[in-house]
């Protein structure tokens, strides 16, 4: 790969690139400076390896103490202190040696550091390329810049290197190719490179552990084309046998019974295969699951009251998940109601006398609260909403479950930071809940390393071109305008802009107010900015003609909203009297029933989600479950499903 015709072409990529890097830092000569140092010395980087790949600037990174006083930060600073009184090759050979230790300790910005020694990448003999892509590509990793590690880790000269390479090394770089394609949207090439991966590991750990990623990233695949997969491989492949277990896995999620007995079936057509000798840990404890779960619940919803009518749509969703479980199999619990409008802890105790071995509700905020503050519970309560504290001490056996505004908004921050974006806006309305939304987002951002530029909140039905204009710093540049004219004349010519140190809105906002709040962002100069939304801005009732401006808007939102094939959904459709607007509601309590009984399968095997109406439902270390909604964006007045990569465990 040292031909003079490829260094040439890598030359003119490396132009091009330096060129688009800095256009893109120029737009802000001073909020985007910090952005600018880290990137671009990463950027240089990578030159001569990407060929037309976009950048994605990396978040920053704790600064290692200048004094290092391990023996291999004083090695790794020797072997510089050599490379820099020799000629090439082994000056390369010191430099990728001291970053290989740097990298070693964690400390990433040295790392970083030590690869920009590195002149000319197109020249080094092959063992130091693929040394140096290494390296660079868990410095790309670390730095969450997925794209650019993308091109470090599927270059040409690399793809010529694969029959030549070291196990060691071979299963270093599949791992980070797995890692990318996954986190870029290919889970079908992530599954490739894992299961390339399998072949090469000899420790029993590290092999296991690639199983269950391998696992967690295919269960993220919708099932209908798990299916597809398995009948497109070979049948004696070994992914196509994945496939066919992803694919009753994730079929038989609401029907544990029907779940261990396709698992048997497949055990039987696939004795060889790697997960049938060491099934998937969740596969693995199906039969206790069965063999334990309750069999009398307890339903603790309002009957009366101002939540009677919320109460009587999780119900329904509940129940029409019930009576499909019912005409699926023999085995269904017996269900006990309790209405809980009014002490919450009598009617708790009341069902644990009448024999319930699981409870399920409230749905009333501070009534989970109240339960939340009991010293122990007698048998396990799942509720339907959370307590506001996420740190705060709870009992055993307390899970909580329901459609946390805070969960959106943390998933938002995740998005757009992926997808590249790293100052944002918060345009909010001034109300106790979507301030919590503002702060999750606000606090995941900030963790991940983006920052937020501004903070806006607006009433309803008050002027939001007012709020949009101070958010945008529009009468700064207008007033700028007039200073010049007074200058210079009426006749120059100067165009009204707004700030340019944000690169994402995060929007929270009902239907009608962003149908009003996104042209006005348009008019006032900030219609390119993407904006990101929450379920809330989507009423779940298809309108083009009220929402065409709302086009290109993103947001995350419930599966049940678009999964009109859903038999549950089908049956409430079909029976009950609520509006619309409870559709959500139906959809929690659907989950609520599919939930219960994967409880312990959840609590024993970290990273597991199922895969239901509100989402993908993860059980966090304190007992809140967690939901990873769907994507969809605004086409036409239409809202789209679109490909939300879910991250397995282990990435």
């Amino acid at each position: 790969m040292k031909q003079a015709g490829h260094h040439s072409q890598q030359s003119m990529v490396t132009g091009q690139f330096t060129r688009n890097l800095s256009s893109r830092q120029t737009q802000s000569a001073t909020g985007m400076r910090a952005r600018a140092i880290t990137g671009g010395l990463l950027a240089s980087l990578l030159a001569f390896i990407l060929a037309g790949c976009g950048s994605t600037p990396p978040k920053a990174t704790t600064t290692t103490p200048a004094a290092a006083t391990s023996t291999q930060a004083t090695t790794a600073q020797q072997l510089l202190a050599q490379a820099a009184k020799v000629q090439s090759p082994e000056k390369e050979k010191l430099i990728l040696q001291a970053a290989g230790l740097y990298l070693k300790r964690g400390d990433y910005n040295r790392t970083r550091n030590a690869l920009a020694e590195i002149q000319q990448q197109a020249d080094l003999p092959d063992d130091q390329f693929i040394e140096h892509v290494r390296l660079l590509g868990r410095v790309a990793i670390h730095d969450d810049s997925w794209i650019l590690a993308h091109g470090i880790l599927t270059s040409e000269r690399l793809e010529q290197q694969w029959p030549h390479l070291e196990p060691e090394t071979e299963a270093d770089l599949r791992e980070q190719r797995a890692q990318v394609f996954v986190r870029t949207g290919d889970i079908q090439a992530s599954l490739e490179e894992r299961i390339k991966l399998a072949a090469l590991l000899t420790d029993p750990q590290a092999a296991s552990q690639n199983r269950e990623t391998l696992w967690r990233t295919m269960m993220t695949m919708p099932a209908d084309e798990l299916q597809t997969l398995a009948r497109r491989h070979h049948r004696r492949d070994v992914l196509a046998g994945w496939y066919n277990l992803a694919a009753l896995g994730k079929n038989e999620q609401t029907d544990l019974q029907g779940q261990q007995a396709a698992l048997e079936r497949w055990q039987a057509d696939w004795p060889r295969h790697p997960a049938s000798l060491d099934l998937p840990a969740d596969l693995k404890i199906l039969r206790q699951l069965i063999d334990n779960q309750p069999r009398k619940i307890a339903l603790l919803l309002p009957t009366s009251g101002r939540l009677a009518k919320a109460g009587e749509a999780v119900r329904d969703g509940f129940f029409a998940a019930y009576y499909r479980n019912l005409d699926e199999q023999n085995l269904a619990p017996e269900i006990l109601q309790y209405d809980s409008s009014g002490d919450i802890l009598q009617a708790w105790q009341q069902a644990v006398d009448d024999g319930a071995e699981l409870i399920i509700g409230p749905l009333d905020k501070e009534k989970v609260a109240e339960l939340s503050l009991l010293p122990s519970l007698a048998v396990p309560v799942l509720t339907l909403n959370y307590t506001d504290t996420q740190e705060g001490v709870t009992p055993d056996n307390f899970y909580q479950f329901g459609l946390a505004v805070e969960d959106e908004a943390r998933q938002v921050a995740r998005q757009a930071y992926m997808e590249g974006h790293r100052y944002a806006s918060i345009l909010v309305p001034a109300q106790e809940w979507t301030e919590r939304s503002a702060r999750a987002f606000n606090d995941e951002w900030q963790a991940l390393g983006g920052k937020v530029v501004n903070y806006s909140t607006f009433r309803a039905g008050t002027d939001y071109s007012n709020t949009i204009k101070d958010a945008m710093l529009v009468e700064q540049s207008k007033e700028r305008t007039r200073d010049l004219r007074r200058v210079f004349g009426n006749d120059l010519q100067s165009q009204i802009r707004r700030r340019n140190d944000i690169d994402m809105i995060f929007l929270v906002a009902d239907p009608s107010q962003a149908r009003q709040i996104k042209p006005t962002l348009a008019f006032h100069y900030a219609g390119n900015i993407p904006v990101y939304s929450t379920s809330q801005i989507y009423s779940g009732v298809e309108d083009a003609k009220a929402d065409r401006d709302l086009n290109g808007v993103r947001f995350n939102t419930l599966p049940w909203l678009f999964d009109n094939n859903n038999p549950d959904k089908k049956q409430i459709d079909n029976n009950a009297q609520s509006s619309p607007v409870y559709s959500r509601l139906h959809a929690l309590g659907a989950d609520a029933f599919r939930l219960y009984p994967r409880l312990p399968q959840l609590a024993q095997v970290p990273g597991m989600r199922i895969y239901g109406a509100t989402g993908a439902l993860q059980l966090l270390e304190n007992g809140r479950v967690e939901r990873e909604q769907i994507w969809a964006r605004f086409r036409n007045g239409i809202a789209q499903p679109l490909p939300t990569v879910v991250v397995a465990q282990g990435d």
